[in-house]
This record gives structure tokens, sequence and C-alpha cells, in this order.
């Protein structure tokens, strides 16, 4: 395109953005606008058709304060799932381009989820309303005025951006600014600082401007969401009692139920004591109204659970259900899965330590060299400059797990003869309690430390499921991210959330009787002493201040050792690439074996499928 051309559309634009500016506020609210124009599309919504405000009447007020005519500029929204906040976004962007034309971003913590959302929600919800279709052309490849990340309209643009992307940050300015999931972000990206910060320089130019940010809460230490939740006036959505017409805030510890009976579940009255049934949530939804624990603040932030999820999509008896699966399991994870997407409230792990003496005791005698109750065996390997450690743990149901060997391979790591040793190591099999040969269905190994040397130990075996990793921090991206592609060394690379594995790990260690994530250790004086248990315990979880804000931080007291904390993380990995069918393995009463490794082997599964036995 000639840069004539390029120069001529720039004008044109600014003098669209100048003029906006001046002119007066549209007549119609988002919500207004919404019902009139916007249209669901069954890839988008289990309710496809018409969008209908009163199914969800608590996005209404929301929906008001976004629109130009409210003169709120901060808004968050701190919530859990199934409640359409991502709706009000895309409800906000559709409003804009149709109706009140002006520069807008959008955010996701990344380019590739960006991407996603374009193809998924963006592109198929947007674009099935007509109004706003015939508004947004469609997307050519070499046409650079109209892209995926980038939608030019009648009188605006909008800019789909990655928050682990400097460049679709910063540059030109912007008048409304929507981020969402922001406890998803990155402190800090390409030494430029806080992702949010850069973003809403953009807008300080437009006096209209409007900050929309919306995330489900993750960890208390490092959230964002919290901290902006509460800087605001704190609107909660408070529902009639339809027996005495009290308004009240519904909150998980006044949800019943009878004999573990999710189909039970009822809401308690604080003010009458009457069980209110779910039947009549339709009702006191449409009733509800925002109520400010602080009124008068000029950030307006709501706060909202998935207990108000409407009839038909989630409701108390699925929360319900969901409490009694983490009873069940005990696992950590869906207890704070629970707590962030159900309840929409932070979860903390700091102050996380595990005493050593707590396993003098908990020490077993097994029957065989691999319990009857494991079903895989999987390794964790950690490299150091003069040797390799290695621990083999069995797995069951829940992720309850059995340390079978911890060994340490001594010698320089540069040379042969170390890694030929930890080679035969994973050949050797171990005994099951039922006669059965096991051997490590998958082994995860550090590449932190001579990577090279590692990539090439593991892509000369990769039919047998070694691989490399890496180890990151961050919280709230789970505890792997699988690589899509091979890379320059030719492997397939995997990323390990260390600070997500560790808090996993420490919380299973805490639990002190057998059942789903207990931990079991053999007794092998010779390999479970003392020594091990202290690397295993090393490391605590503290909360550090770092400027003007507190992070959860692994801290490693001077002079100790972790590896085995660290060859535990990465064996967990491996059980996640692995992905074995537990429930399948334990209705057919068997482990993989020898024989179903060199079966899966040979069938080379895809890495994103795991193992389907």
């Amino acid at each position: 395109m000639p840069m004539v051309i390029i120069e001529e559309q720039k004008v044109i634009r600014l003098n669209n953005f100048f003029f906006s500016a001046l002119a007066p506020p549209p007549e119609l609210r988002i919500w207004e606008w919404a019902d009139k124009y916007r249209i669901l599309t069954s890839e988008a919504s289990s309710e496809p058709g018409p969008w209908r405000t009163d199914r969800f009447p608590f996005t209404k007020e929301i929906m008001e304060v976004l629109s130009p005519q409210h003169p709120a500029k901060d808004i968050g929204c701190m919530k859990g799932s199934q409640i359409a906040m991502t709706e009000t976004m895309l409800n906000f962007m559709g409003y804009t381009i149709h109706y009140n034309p002006n520069p807008m971003l959008y955010i996701q913590k990344t380019v590739d989820a960006v991407k996603r959302f374009e193809a998924q929600r963006f592109k198929k919800s947007l674009e099935a309303s007509p109004e706003i279709a015939k508004l947004l052309p469609e997307t050519k490849s070499r046409d650079d005025t109209n892209t995926k990340l980038l939608k030019n309209f009648p009188g605006g643009l909008l800019v789909l951006g990655g928050a682990n992307s400097a460049a679709s940050l910063r540059s030109m300015p912007i008048c409304f600014l929507l981020e969402d999931e922001l406890d998803s972000f990155e402190s800090s990206i390409e030494e430029e600082g806080d992702p949010t910060k850069l973003a809403e320089k953009r807008t300080t130019n437009f006096p209209r401007r409007k900050i929309y940010k919306i995330s489900t809460p993750l960890v208390k230490e490092t959230s964002k969401i919290e901290p902006f939740f509460k800087s605001g006036d704190q609107r909660y959505y408070k529902v009639p009692c339809p027996y005495c017409g009290f308004k009240q805030v519904i909150t998980w510890e006044h949800i019943i139920y009878d004999d573990n009976n999710p189909k039970t579940a009822k809401l308690v009255c604080i003010e009458c004591g009457m069980l209110i049934e779910e039947r009549f949530k339709t009702q006191m939804l449409m009733d509800g109204e925002w109520i400010p624990k602080y009124p008068g603040r000029e950030t307006i932030t709501f706060h909202i659970s998935a207990l108000y999820s409407p009839l038909g999509f989630y409701s108390w008896a699925d929360a319900v259900k969901d409490w009694l699966e983490w009873k069940q399991t005990r696992d950590i994870e869906k207890l704070r899965v629970f707590i962030n997407t159900t309840l929409g409230e932070t979860f903390s792990d700091a102050n996380k330590s595990v005493e050593v003496g707590m396993f003098d005791s908990r020490k077993e005698i097994y029957k065989a060299e691999v319990p009857n109750d494991v079903y895989a065996l999987t390794a964790g390997v950690d490299v150091q400059e003069d040797r390799i450690e290695c621990e083999i743990v069995g797995w069951g149901t829940h992720q309850e797990s059995w340390s079978i060997d911890y060994s340490s391979f001594v010698g320089d790591v540069e040379y042969d003869d170390v890694w030929n040793r930890l080679d035969e190591h994973l050949l050797k099999t171990w005994e099951h309690e039922s006669g059965a040969k096991l051997m490590p269905v998958c082994t995860a190994i550090d590449s932190g430390h001579k990577a090279r040397i590692v990539y090439n130990f593991c892509k000369a075996r990769e039919h047998r499921r070694i691989y490399p990793l890496k180890g990151k921090e961050g919280w709230g991206q789970g505890v792997l991210r699988r690589p899509k592609k091979r890379n320059e060394d030719r492997v397939f690379l995997f990323l390990a959330f260390v600070d997500e594995l560790k808090s996993r790990i420490y919380s299973q260690l805490k639990l002190e009787t057998a059942g789903p994530g207990y931990c079991h250790f053999p007794m092998k004086q010779d390999q479970y002493d003392n020594d091990y248990f202290r690397m295993l315990t090393a490391e605590k979880l503290i909360r550090k201040r770092t400027g003007n804000k507190y992070k959860l931080v692994w801290e490693l007291p001077s002079g100790r050792r972790n590896e085995a904390l660290d060859c535990r993380c990465y064996a967990m990995c491996a059980l996640n690439i692995l992905k074995p069918n537990f429930e399948l393995l334990k209705k057919k009463g068997r482990p993989i074996t020898l024989g179903q490794r060199k079966k899966v082997v040979q069938k080379k599964r895809v890495l994103s499928q795991g193992i389907q036995v």
C-alpha cells in the first residue's frame, strides 16, 4: 500500500477520534443496545439467540456503569465462573463498534490466548450480530488495516493484545481498555514493568476513558484483581428472601445439604432462617440490587460468585457436588479451583512448610517393590554439576503416591559415564505386588543445568518417553505447559511451573492418613533417611515484598539442599505429561506393565493426548 494512502488514513482516523470525543454521548446504554442488537451463537452460548439482560440481571448495572452516560472511569469485577462477565465485555465491544466508535484495546494473558479468543468468541459472537458484522470487513491476510488482532471500523478501531507482549500494549492512544482475567497477567514484561500500567498510560488523553478489569481471583498474595476490588466501592449483589423479603448476599456458608446429597442443596435465609430452594433463584435475581460497601468512592468494583449463576447454568447442587469431590479426593488443587472459580475468592498458600520429624512414623514396609495400588511409575531427574539425582515414584488414583527408589549418580555430567548409569537405572524393572514387571512409563529431566547435554540424552530416548523440561516461576498457570513444536535442538521441551508444583506437593505431604493425595515412603534407610526428608522439605513459602507489592516466593535457606523436592516435582510433571486413565486401570485391575509400555511407545501417541490405556 503506498505511503501517501497510509498517511491519509492516519489523518482521517485521528480526526475521527478527535470529533468523537467532542460529540455528545449516545442515547442507548450498553444493556439496552445488547437487548436490541446482540445475538448469541450456539458455539458461544448454551442458549443461542438474542441476548437478554434479564437472563443475567446482575449484569445490567455493570453495563450501565460501563456506558458512556455514566461518569465512572475505573470499573472492575472479581468473579466466579458461569456468570456472563466475558459477555459483558463482548457487549461493550459490540456497542463501541456499532454505536459509540472509539479506539479500544482488549487484553488477555498471552498473545496466543487472545488469538483463541478472537477465533472462538469474538469472531463468532459479535459477527453473528448483523449490525456489527457489516461494520467489520472480512479479515484478509494481506490487508494490514484489518487483521485478526487489529479490527478497523468506521470511526474507531479495536486492538487485541497479549499481556506478555509489550508491543501490543504501547504506541497509539486508546479510549477504552478491557483487561480480561487480570490475575493471569505477568507482573512484568520485557523489562518494561507492569503490563496493566503500560496499557493504562494509553488512555490518559481521553476524558471519557473507561478501564474495565475482570478476573477470576487466583493466589491471594499475588492477586491483582482483589486489591483493585478493595480499592473501589465494593458492590455486592443482594437478593431478597422469597419468604421475608430481607436482602442478602448468597454465600457458601449459608448453602446447606443433607446426607452428602447435592440435590438437597438449599440457601438458609440469614434473617428468618427459612430454607430457600433454588427454584426461587430466578425471581430473586430479578429483584436483586447491587449495594456498595463504601458508597462514594470513584472506582466502582463488583464481586459476584458462581452461586449467582442462573438456573440452567451452574447450580447450587453443582457447587455441592464439586465440594464433595474435593472432600473425597482431598486434592488441594480441587479446593483451590473451588475457592477461585465457584466462590470468586483468592486462595492463600503463605507460610506453607512441612516439618521433617513428621515422617519418622510414616515409613512403611511394602509387600513388594511396588505396592498393589500403584498403576504407573514415573521418574524425575535433577542434574547438578557433579551428580544426577533420580526418584522413581508410583502413582495411584487421585494422585496417591508411593516413593519407590531414590538414587544418586555421582560423576562429572560433562562425560558419558554418569549418563550411562542413569540410563541403565531407567531401564531397570520393578516388581509389582501382582508379579508384573514395571518400568518408568515417563521420565522428566530438568534442563536448567547443562541444557544441551540433557537435550541430547532425551532426544535419543524420546521413544521411551524421556523428555527435558525447564522450570519457571509463576502462579495461576497450572503445573505444566506442553510444547507445540520441537525447539531449535529438535526436542519437545516442557515448561514446569515450579511454584504451583511445590505448593501441591507440600499440601500432599501434610496429609496424615492414606488415601487421595497421600505420600507413602518405604522402609529404606539407605535412601529415605533424614537427609532425604530434609531435602524434600527444605524450602518454605513466604510473602516477600518487592517494591510496593507482595508476592509468594519459595525460599531455600542458605546451606540447604533441595534435590529431593526437585525430583518429586519432575516426577509429578512426568505424570502430567503421561496423563494415564487411572479409573480405567483400576477397573481393569492392572498397572501399566513393561509390555504395555512398549506397545504405547510403538504407537507414538501425540504428546498432548497422553496415554489412554
